[in-house]
């Protein structure tokens, strides 16, 4: 598991083989990015103490993923 800390934001890449990790006590928001046999980049986020789907639909490119995670609002979560 790499993590990447941008904008107070922290970003985990993970694989099929790794858990969820938990994030510092005192870090900002957290996300992992999970890479998947299609190519494609599935993102989730830590939110009141659970890790859940950010979006239903996956990205293409690591520059969606990093637009994604600095635009994200904890308003409205998806329905898992």
């Amino acid at each position: 598991m790499r993590k990447v800390t941008i904008m107070g934001n922290a970003i985990f890449f993970m694989n099929e083989n790794e858990a969820y990790p938990e994030p510092d006590r005192d870090a900002g928001d957290s996300f992992c990015v999970w890479h998947d046999e299609d190519d494609q980049y599935w993102l989730d986020v830590h939110y009141q103490r659970e890790w859940r789907r950010a979006f239903l639909e996956p990205f293409a490119t690591f520059e969606d993923v990093f637009a994604a995670v600095q635009n994200y609002r904890y308003e409205e979560l998806p329905k898992n």
